[in-house]
């Protein structure tokens, strides 16, 4: 009977159990930290580098999320290939959060906020959503479907990825070109991978390059942003604020300077949570086939870190 290690955690780890258990009755489960040293695939959520030391056999890594950062991070057996969840019903919850903060910046809510605590009653005038082109950083599954649902309200949007992509109402740009697509943008929404190269990309001289009057919306990883410059930025007037889903250490500590600037709104990494289901319906054919066929499809490149 075939070993399959388990390590996550989520507060749901529990919900994974029973449905994974069902969907692999011929194998048997270990969960961390019982393990079997055996075993060649893996279902991980945030591991340690002692569950991968455990587990000196492995061949195949199943990631519970899109982002696979954590698991690159650690010295892990050689050739081995990393599967990571591509949607898990995240993309239309992130689109969903981003559109949201995006919209209230826009149609200037935060202001009508001030003004009802003061019992203000004052329309301001719309400005033309022409002027506040919408800038997504990373075009995969889930960026694809952010920009789409920005063209619906009829924002501009640009995107910028490694490589051009071709999306129909979206302005694209490639790597070498990130400083045009700043330029080009007034509202930038970071959905990227964190890699060596994109780690501290949301820096003081990039957000600089913004239209005046901008906004950073950040769905993707704490460590893209410099959070310091961020501060500096809006403390200076040259950025009006950002929508925060992720930080540098999470969780937030209670004294970190974030907390203290108001127009910085922070939400506790719940912009995108994954449906048990959907990615079940993801892996489990995947580790089947693995288990019997040693077949896997859809691993990602090693070197680019997605």
């Amino acid at each position: 009977m075939p070993s399959i290690a388990f390590y996550s955690r989520h507060a749901e780890t529990d919900l994974w159990l029973a449905p994974l258990q069902s969907a692999l009755a011929d194998a048997t489960l270990h969960v961390w930290p019982e393990y079997d040293q055996t075993a060649t695939v893996a279902i991980v959520w945030s591991p340690d580098q002692a569950f991968i030391d455990a587990h000196p056999h492995l061949k195949v890594i199943f990631n519970m999320g899109a982002g696979v950062d954590a698991i690159l991070a650690l010295k892990l057996p050689k050739d081995i290939a990393i599967i990571r969840v591509k949607d898990g019903g995240m993309a239309v919850q992130l689109a969903e959060y981003c559109c949201e903060a995006v919209i209230r910046f826009y149609r200037e809510f935060p202001e009508y906020e001030q003004q009802r605590q003061q019992h203000q009653w004052q329309n301001h005038i719309l400005k033309n959503r022409e002027y506040y082109p919408v800038g997504v950083m990373g075009l995969g599954v889930l960026g694809e479907k952010i920009v789409q649902a920005l063209r619906f309200f009829e924002f501009p949007v640009n995107g910028w990825s490694h490589r051009r992509k071709s999306i129909q109402g979206v302005t694209c740009y490639q790597g070498d070109e990130l400083e045009d697509f700043l330029r080009a943008s007034r509202i930038i929404i970071c959905v990227l991978p964190l890699t060596d190269k994109t780690r501290g990309i949301l820096n003081y001289q990039h957000l600089s390059l913004l239209q005046a009057d901008s906004y950073l919306v950040n769905v993707a990883r704490g460590g893209h942003l410099v959070e310091s410059d961020l501060i500096q930025l809006v403390e200076e007037g040259k950025m009006r604020g950002a929508t925060l889903d992720v930080t540098q250490h999470e969780p937030l500590d209670q004294n970190d300077p974030l907390w203290q600037v108001p127009q910085i709104r922070i939400t506790p990494h719940i912009a995108g949570k994954t449906h048990i289901d959907q990615v079940l319906t993801q892996i489990v054919p995947q580790i089947i086939g693995w288990l019997t066929e040693q077949r896997i499809e859809g691993e990602i490149d090693l070197h680019q870190g997605y």
